[in-house]
């Protein structure tokens, strides 16, 4: 197969400096007139220029290939994208599929899922990873195949319960069977080369493909997505009717049945189901209108009609992911990549949330990306050998200790919060496989050493064991405590609780009038943000139902809703100014609050220059915004900035105030209804969605603006930082305190601590783990359901309590413990500290002279210490 040479494309450039220097030295160009040509340039020049850039973000380069070769793979690519949208979308006979699957076969998915997986676990207990022989090999490639139909029937008998399973598989699959194919047709190519061949085909199949699906979505009114379509398809697809949120559409005469149907053109609200007269009006029957949306979360219907779409944006980011195999792709061709890959999720959301299908959409974009991901790992696996991936992997690593290792203890101890019961299930399943190998089947791994076959785990767990034993395991283990116990709060105090405290605020405001909800709302708001664990966000959402149910027939909803969002705004700057003159500036003075904080730490420092600086910088702005409530503004005062700069700076909270507050107002109106029980804005529900994402995008987009700009300056501007000056009393106190920290590391040394402390940390580590566990993975089962719009009279039956489920008083009674424990534990190693130092026996590794060789920096040290001091 020959190939066509590379043609360099000439790229589109509009310089109109050069421009103007001709103008300027040209004898024949008098007083420095443009011709035609080049005003029609510098006129359009603003416009093309942004249209280029836009263009380079949205066309991966593609590698430029022969005409026939183009095709040829163009073709290989369209196969299973053909192949998707004839089985599984409402262009094929994808109806027909997912319900004949459905009926037929879906009762065989939990048997089929089983057998799955015992065979998958067969093969790890039989080693088929060191089947190294060539039957080995081909026998493992067999029985992986045989586990890998097994998925795929699995997904195909589920899909009527996920129907983005197999979208999903499609996003891992096409990248397999695109590599599959370079054996056959491409042997004299590299896999790389071959790879980055496809960006080019990729990105064609993909465009094709979306044309196709719209013009196929506008060719009939029948194509189209709206009510009509979701109803009349939705039995057929697996969907259920949602009689949940929709009790009274549910009919008198065959119960699991709706009241309504769709016949010649329109939605018919049968009166006869209902046990009326035929001569029985809508009205007089108990089918409401609004029953035509009784399908309103069926994901089935939609996945099957967008499908097309989504298998067009799977083969987009395909394509891009190839183009970054080659050399020449830099870091912000992938940066820019990224961010058109959460724009296009986003817009697909959205577009859903309008479309009333968001319920689920989640979890499917969600499997979506994570599919892709999948799909890209199989190209870079295939074109990446084992030992640049080695070298990456290792590069990787060594950067990121030399940036964070500092932190490394940190992340162990989330590590240990997070993974603790997958990493007992692994050593579970590690220990059958050692038992499996002792019985000596031919298939397994050989033992290389005697001690190796005596031991109950394989050789590589117990060499992972060894490096978690190699840990400082007091230090990790109580910042496991410190995850567990944050989690906790934020999960249960700040999400439950809050939202609890603030539904009873908006119940007992409903008789009173704007003023007095005003003026309650700004009290309450105020001691709120003064509690330092409590966010902003749910003092907005309550402010967008209060202030819209209190001044609506005063100032309408629009009126509403900008007074409501000027009051958050004011009560915010409100808050700011307590928490930094009130509280930040009195606890200046106190030098262990100051040591506390770290006010000699880079890390403040950069936080200190950046808003000492003048005038409203981006990077000031971001820290105030996006920096958590109570702290930021704690630590303005403590640092004795300017209130009035800070006030400032802090404005552009409007971009989180807006949207959160909306968010609350929509969920207020969508609650409410007409007499004839049809929603008086059945739009805002959906914009009550949109509104909610893209409050938690700005909030998220600020935070790690701030972190951006906190880490640029602390690694650009070192000199600066260096040259502030030092808390003279919090420098004196650390180098005081040098000496008990050194004791505080050798009392907490794993080795040396006696049996009764090292079992009271380890039951506080359990304790917390399954508190966590329980309410993360059984939180319908620990907590009732309760939403900002619900009241205690008639969801809790008049008790807050019954906001707390027997299996929730036992997560937090696990809590409590925990915290009881660490209490007990930090006593203990305090007092050992002091002995210690009292008695001046410390090791030698842990002497003044060697503090900056020890691994736990005394920065580190100095926040145990203080952490067990404030604990007494």
């Amino acid at each position: 197969m020959s190939n066509e040479p590379t043609r360099e494309t000439p790229e589109l450039s509009i310089n109109t400096a050069a421009d103007d220097s001709e103008c300027k030295t040209s004898s024949k160009r008098k007083n420095n007139f443009l011709s035609p040509s080049e005003t029609i340039v510098k006129t359009l020049s603003p416009i093309v220029s942004p249209a280029i850039g836009v263009a380079k973000t949205v066309i991966p380069k593609v590698e430029p290939i022969s005409f026939r070769t183009f095709c040829a793979l163009s073709f290989k690519v369209s196969l299973p994208v053909v192949l998707y949208i004839l089985l599984f979308t409402t262009m094929g006979f994808g109806e027909l599929c997912f319900s004949y699957l459905a009926e037929m076969y879906g009762k065989y998915s939990g048997i089929v899922g089983a057998g799955t997986g015992a065979f998958i676990l067969v093969l790890y207990l039989l080693d088929s990873s060191d089947w190294n022989s060539q039957i080995g090999k081909q026998l493992a490639m067999a029985c992986w195949s045989i586990a890998i139909a097994g998925i795929i029937v699995l997904i195909l008998l589920l899909a009527d319960k996920f129907p983005y399973g197999p979208l999903a598989f499609f996003a891992a699959v096409t990248p397999m069977w695109l590599v599959a194919l370079k054996g056959a047709f491409f042997p004299h190519l590299t896999t790389r080369t071959y790879i980055s061949w496809l960006s080019g085909p990729l990105y064609f199949i993909s465009i094709l493909t979306g044309a196709l699906w719209v013009g196929w979505t506008f060719l009939r009114d029948e194509n189209e997505w709206n009510d009509i379509t979701r109803f009349t398809y939705a039995d057929e697809y697996g969907c259920l009717p949602d009689l949940v949120e929709f009790p009274q559409c549910e009919s008198k005469m065959y119960p699991g049945e709706v009241c309504v149907t769709y016949s010649e053109g329109i939605f018919q609200y049968d009166t006869a189901t209902t046990g009326l007269d035929a001569s029985a009006t809508t009205a007089d029957a108990h089918c409401p209108n609004s029953c035509s949306r009784i399908y309103h979360n069926c994901l089935n219907t939609f996945i099957l009609w967008i499908g097309p779409f989504m298998n067009s944006l799977i083969l987009l980011f395909l394509s891009f992911f190839t183009t970054f195999l080659k050399t020449d792709i830099g870091e912000k061709d992938m940066i820019n990549f990224g961010k058109l890959w959460l724009v296009l999720l986003f817009a697909v959301w959205v577009a859903s949330s309008l479309a009333g299908v968001a319920a689920g959409l989640a979890s499917a974009l969600t499997a979506l990306t994570l599919a892709s991901f999948v799909g890209s790992a199989v190209f870079v696996s295939a074109s990446v050998s084992h030992s640049e991936q080695k070298n990456y992997a290792t590069s990787l690593r060594d950067r990121m200790m030399e940036k964070y290792g500092s932190l490394l203890n940190i992340m162990k101890g989330l590590a240990v919060a997070m993974l603790s019961p997958a990493f007992l299930i692994y050593l579970g399943l590690d220990i059958v496989n050692q038992a499996v190998r002792k019985i000596g089947f031919k298939c397994s791994k050989t033992f290389k050493t005697e001690e190796e076959k005596k031991d109950i785990f394989t050789r590589k767990a117990r060499r992972q064991i060894k490096a978690i034993l190699s840990w400082e395991r007091s230090t990790v283990l109580t910042y496991a405590v410190y995850w567990g116990g944050a989690f906790f709060v934020m999960n249960v105090a700040v999400a439950k609780l809050t939202v609890l405290f603030l539904s009873w605020l908006i119940e007992i405001t409903n008789p009173f009038g704007l003023g007095a909800v005003t003026g309650i709302m700004v009290g309450v708001g105020l001691l709120m943000f003064l509690l330092p664990p409590v966010p902003g966000v749910p003092i907005y959402l309550t402010s967008g139902i209060v202030m819209l149910a209190a001044g609506r027939d005063i100032l309408g909803i629009t009126g509403s809703l900008v007074y409501g969002c000027f009051v958050s705004l004011i009560l915010k700057l409100l808050a700011c100014t307590l928490q930094q003159k009130l509280i930040g500036e009195n606890l200046a003075n106190f030098v262990s609050v100051r040591r506390l904080v770290g006010i000699n730490s880079d890390l403040i420092k950069s936080m200190r220059l950046i808003l000492n600086e003048p005038g409203m910088s981006y990077a000031k702005v971001a820290i105030l915004v996006g920096g958590p409530d109570w702290p930021t503004s704690v630590l303005c005062g403590l640092m004795k900035l300017e209130l009035i700069p800070i006030l400032l700076g802090t404005v552009p909270v409007a971009i989180i105030i807006i949207p959160t507050l909306l968010t609350g107002s929509f969920t207020y109106m969508a609650s409410l209804e007409l007499e004839n029980g049809e929603r008086e804005f059945p739009w805002a529900s959906v914009f009550g969605t949109i509104m909610a994402a893209i409050s938690a995008m700005v909030q998220f987009s600020a935070m790690l603006t701030a972190a951006y700009f906190l880490e640029q300056t602390s690694s650009t501007r070192g000199d600066e930082i260096a040259a502030l000056e030092v808390d003279k009393e919090v420098k004196e106190l650390e180098d005081k305190d040098r000496r008990f920290n050194e004791c505080y590391k050798e009392a907490t040394k794993w080795a040396d601590l006696p049996t009764l402390p090292k079992t009271i940390l380890t039951l506080a580590v359990v304790s917390m783990i399954f508190a966590c566990y329980l309410v993360q993975l059984f939180s319908t089962d620990c907590f009732a359901e309760y939403q900002l719009t619900y009241t205690i009279e008639e969801h809790l039956d008049g008790n807050w309590l019954n906001l707390i489920l027997p299996l929730g008083r036992i997560a937090n009674l696990l809590f409590f413990v925990s915290c009881g424990l660490l209490f007990a534990y930090m006593l203990w190693v305090t007092r050992a500290a002091k002995e210690i130092l009292k008695d001046g026996v410390v090791d030698d590794a842990h002497t003044p002279e060697s503090v900056a060789e020890l691994d736990c920096p005394s920065d580190e040290l100095s926040k145990h210490q203080i952490i067990v001091v404030s604990t007494c």
